[in-house]
């Protein structure tokens, strides 16, 4: 699991190149809108995202440059920022005043009239951790503030899956926020991270426990998929009229650790970014200016669902990178859009987008 003594080769990364450089960067989770084709990415400079992946860490928060920032992107490489703005008390629009630090993002579409679209950010403000939810309408250059929202059981928020403008579950990769017995359940691989769920009336419940290091998490039809970084796997769940979410089994990883997961909503395929090399990756996490980019080392996994009621995937990696395309990724996703389809690949600590014209 943690790579020791593997060299890996690069493997289907010919067509792949680096875009937005020092803009797309730090872009940790990646949402593609089915039926336009368009594609959302949630950035942010790399120095600040190391605050909170290592929150005991000194860090100057006086002299913090204002850093997350919401992207869209068509399947030209044209880019262009989505607005983060609220409401004032006379009904004028301006800039978001709170702490926007985001870490995964969903997107919910209102059925039957699909251009009104609620981002929901996992949001790692100073005071605490939160979702954000905006309201954003398909074209405009902005999305307007709806409600910040904490709890206790939100206590290490990873990801997050939509399910309504105001319902959600999210994950807790680790019960700790800080301190010594965060350090202390990452290097144990504890099982004691969670996946919460907030339901329409604001309530927050515990939805399913036990996970090592709950990370990223997606839907298709009935199933919900929650990957376990820490006991390499991806969690198959359904949901319960309470909410609460049994399990169907797993997918096991062999030899890389699972990170965020897209699912192509045409095929119902699973895509998921993994790393290969935990420790050269915790090394770059930590100080991203070390020379560990040779040897850290990226797997993009897919999964076909078998036409059977067996619940099973048939699995092929689609790209391995030996870290000199990219340092590390925490999400791959498909973008179609006017007879293009490739695939793109984002990472919480690197320094650009990329994308590959010829992997799916």
């Amino acid at each position: 699991m943690l790579g020791l003594g593997q060299t890996y080769s690069n493997v289907n990364t010919t067509s792949c190149r680096q875009i937005g450089h020092g803009v797309l960067s730090g872009c940790e989770d990646i949402t593609v809108d089915s039926e336009t084709g368009l594609a959302y990415l949630a950035c942010g400079r790399l120095r600040a995202r190391q605050h909170w992946l290592h929150p005991d860490d000194p860090y100057d928060l006086i002299h913090e440059e204002e850093v997350d920032r919401v992207y869209v992107m068509d399947e030209n490489d044209i880019y262009s920022e989505i607005k983060v703005l609220e409401r004032a008390s006379d009904g004028s629009l301006q800039p978001f005043a709170q702490d926007f630090r985001v870490h995964g993002f969903d997107i919910y579409w209102s059925p039957g009239a699909r251009q009104e679209m609620t981002f929901m950010f996992v949001n790692h403000q100073l005071q605490q951790n939160a979702i954000s939810i905006f309201n954003h309408i398909r074209g405009t250059d902005y999305m307007v503030h709806v409600e910040t929202v904490a709890s206790d059981l939100l206590n290490s928020p990873n990801n997050i899956l939509a399910m309504s403008k105001r319902a959600f579950y999210a994950t807790n990769d680790m019960k700790y926020v800080r301190g010594a017995m965060r350090e202390v359940s990452k290097y144990l691989r504890l099982p004691n991270a969670h996946v919460v769920y907030r339901s329409e009336q604001g309530e927050f419940t515990i939805a399913a426990k036990n996970i090592r290091y709950a990370n990223g998490i997606a839907k298709h039809q009935d199933w919900i998929y929650v990957a376990a970084s820490s006991d390499p796997g991806v969690h198959i769940y359904k949901a319960l009229p309470d909410h609460s979410l049994i399990s169907h089994g797993r997918i096991d990883f062999k030899d890389s650790l699972p990170d965020n997961i897209f699912i192509d909503p045409l095929t119902g395929q699973l895509y998921c970014a993994s790393l290969l090399k935990a420790l050269e990756t915790f090394r770059y996490f930590k100080r991203p200016s070390l020379s560990t980019t040779a040897t850290a080392g990226t797997k993009v996994l897919r999964f076909t669902p078998r036409d059977d009621s067996s619940n099973k995937f048939d699995i092929e990696p689609i790209l391995i990178d030996s870290g000199r395309l990219m340092p590390t990724a925490t999400i791959a996703a498909v973008q179609r859009r006017n007879q293009v389809k490739r695939l793109l690949i984002g990472g919480v600590m690197s320094d650009a987008l990329v994308v590959c014209d010829s992997v799916v």
